[in-house]
Order: structure tokens, then sequence, then C-alpha cells
């Protein structure tokens, strides 16, 4: 099984991780937003969230809670919720990240020292 450990310490499995067994229970997933799947309405957002490792493994997602700033198309994702096999989560939470935000930020060249 494959999970993704966050700078936070809390863990998260990929799409492709999940299996028949997980039918029916709560589980943490991560993944990329596919472009072209978003589809809003008065009960919330439906979308695909893709598989970080290269795979070609998806599943549907509907979430009816508060939706982050930076939620879009190509954005990735960590999901909380029930997983119904055959391909949907009933999210109730879900977070966006921000891989920009971990990276360290190059520090300024030193100035030479002027001596008189």
């Amino acid at each position: 099984m494959v999970y993704v450990i966050a700078r936070e310490g809390s863990y998260y499995r990929q799409v492709s991780a999940l299996t028949a067994a997980d039918d029916g229970r709560n589980v943490t997933v991560g993944g990329a937003v596919v472009n072209g799947t978003i589809v809003r309405d008065a009960s919330g957002v439906a979308f695909r969230m893709e598989d970080l490792t290269g795979r070609p493994t998806t599943v549907r997602v509907e979430y009816g809670g508060q939706m982050p700033a930076t939620f879009a198309a190509g954005v990735q994702v960590v999901v909380s919720g029930r997983y119904v096999a055959g391909g949907l989560i009933t999210a109730d939470q879900l977070e966006t990240k921000c891989p920009s935000k971990y990276q360290g930020k190059a520090s300024p060249l030193p100035q030479p020292s002027k001596v008189n």
C-alpha cells in the first residue's frame, strides 16, 4: 500500500491504493483534480481526482462543504470521506495542497563588504 507523509505528519493514500476492501470505510486520499471534470451545483462540487504516482487511476469525489479558494483543475487535493467501491468518495473534508508553500526560497547573495 502506498502512503504519502506530509510535512505536517499526517498521511494519506494514493488513489491507486483504494481497493474493494475499503468499501464503506472512511479514507483519506491525495491526488490531483483532473482537468475538465469539475461540476458545481447547489449541493456542492463533484470532480475526478487522479493518482499522483503517474498511474492512470482516478476516483470521483463529491463534496458539499466549504471550498478552499485555491481549488481548481490541476491542483493537488487531499480528501477524507466514505469510499464506495467502484470509484466514489463522498468527502466531508477537502483541502488543497500548495507545493510552492513548502519549497525553500532562495536567499539573497551576500553582498561584498566595503573596506575603507
